[in-house]
This record gives structure tokens, sequence and C-alpha cells, in this order.
């Protein structure tokens, strides 16, 4: 147990940094934090909950169960997860865009932008899937019983599940700050203004082929994607060639406002533009 610990460590560490080093959204950085902190004191508490039930018994097969302790250990990282995530703090992308979005990009046919947002996005097949894993988990809680031997299974679905749903329904708001994607009211990716070098629209994107599912996901070409189903979808592309993917309805009208307030963030900053 201790080995699966330490290799546990080691291994969201390496995730942690990598997240750092490619600058993944704070929200990923977040959930990865709460998720290893549990995952780890789980661990560790499950060992020590095994020693202690093994103190004065001579017959380990008689040491009885270990649900209570690790109930107590999968509760207490769930709870000191919450704190670690806290300590992530969101940070420049740093691709500030050189200038203005090409001409030949989208805008808006008035310079009068209003703020714009989209219409709440429910990913019915990641819900699907969230309930078919927490269905695997709830079933043999309430079989055991949930408020005895079997509660250890209940917060293990709810630690499951629980980060998932941050993406099961978001939405999208542009206006002159840039960019803000959030799920459940909390903010989940943040593209500034002047990081926008320029917003375009995708016809059709495919959730499982091009992202392996739904939510907030990574591409083998590095591109960040939010994705709640397949078809049209916005493309930000900031300043240093890093692409966001979001799944929404109306892209076009999205690219076209994130492009004229890049425009005039521009004209504002750097009236050569």
């Amino acid at each position: 147990m201790t080995f699966l610990t330490v290799v546990t460590l080691l291994v969201a560490g390496g995730c942690a940094a990598a997240c750092v080093l490619l600058r993944q959204p704070l929200a990923m950085r977040r959930i990865l934090a709460w998720a290893v902190t549990w995952v780890a004191v789980l661990l560790g508490g499950m060992q020590v909950g095994a020693l202690l039930r093994l103190v004065d018994t001579t017959d380990p097969m008689a040491s009885g169960s270990i649900s209570a302790s690790t109930t107590i250990a999968l509760l207490a990282g769930m709870l000191l997860g919450l704190p670690v995530a806290a300590l992530a703090r969101e940070q420049p992308h740093g691709g500030i865009a050189a200038g203005p979005p090409p001409t030949a990009s989208v805008r808006l046919p008035t310079a009068d932008v209003p703020a714009w947002r989209s219409a709440p996005l429910i990913s019915r097949a990641l819900i699907i899937v969230l309930a078919s894993v927490g269905l695997l988990l709830l079933v043999p809680a309430f079989i055991v019983g949930p408020f005895g031997e079997g509660l250890w299974l209940l917060l293990l679905a709810v630690a499951s599940v629980a980060p998932a749903l941050l993406f099961a329904r978001v939405r999208v708001h542009i206006d002159d700050h840039g960019l803000d994607v959030r799920g459940l009211g909390l903010r989940l990716v943040h593209v500034g203004i002047a990081e926008v070098a320029r917003a375009e629209v995708i016809d059709h994107l495919d959730a499982f082929w091009e992202f392996g599912g739904w939510g907030l996901r990574v591409d083998v070409h590095g591109r960040t994607g939010i994705v709640s189903r397949a078809g049209e979808a916005l493309k930000v592309v900031r300043g240093d060639d890093t692409e966001l993917l979001i799944t929404v309805d109306d892209a076009t009208t999205a690219a076209a406002t994130l492009n004229t307030l890049a425009d005039r963030h521009h004209q504002t900053t750097n009236p050569r533009h």
C-alpha cells in the first residue's frame, strides 16, 4: 500500500508539473490537485487502518472489516483536497496577440459590440456516462448499506462523478475582458481579450473522434477542448498559436463578437493598428 501511495504521489506530481508547464486551464489543475489529494489520503488511510486492526491480533484473518477506516480516509481526502485545489491560481496564458485578427476573420457589422452569452450547453452523453459510472458504485453501496459498510462506496461514487459534473452544463460569456467558460457557476477557462489572435467557426467537431470524449479535454496536438456534444464549435487561437475549441450554438456570432472586441482592444492600446 505504501508503494501505491508513493507511486500515486509521483505520478500526480508529474501530471501537476505538466499542467503548469503546458499552461493548462485552472479548472484542470484544480481538479487534478483535488483528485490526487483524496487518492493519496485514501491509500495511506487504508494502510493505517489495516495496521491498527492488526495490533494485538494473532490471527490476521480475524482482523475484521476496514470499511470504517476506508470511509474516514476517503472523506478526509475529499475535504483536504479542497484547500489544496484552492492553492492553484489563474495565470495569464502568456500568448499575447501581436495584432488584431486578420481582415478575413468574421466580424460584427457594427463596432458597438454587446456582450455575448451562450445558451446553457448540456452534455447528455457525459451525463449518461457519469450516471453509468455512478450506478456501478451506488448499487453495491445500497445493497451493502449506504450508511454502514457501503458508506465508502457512496463517497467513492461522489468523488468519482463530482468533478465531471462541472462540464455537464456549461455557459460561454464574451465581453471586453475576453472569453469565460463556466460550469455550475465556477469559471473553468478564461482567455483574456489581449490573447485573442483570431476566432473561427468549426462547422462540425466530433467529440469522441477528436478528443476521445466529453468535458474538458486535451488532444494529441495540444489543443484544449470544452466539448459538450458533436457539432458546431468556436475555435479561439491565442497569440502563441495554442487553440481552444468550445462547442456552442451560434458559433458564428460568438467568433464575430470576439474578433470585433479584439479589434477594438488593439485600436485602443495601439492606434497604429
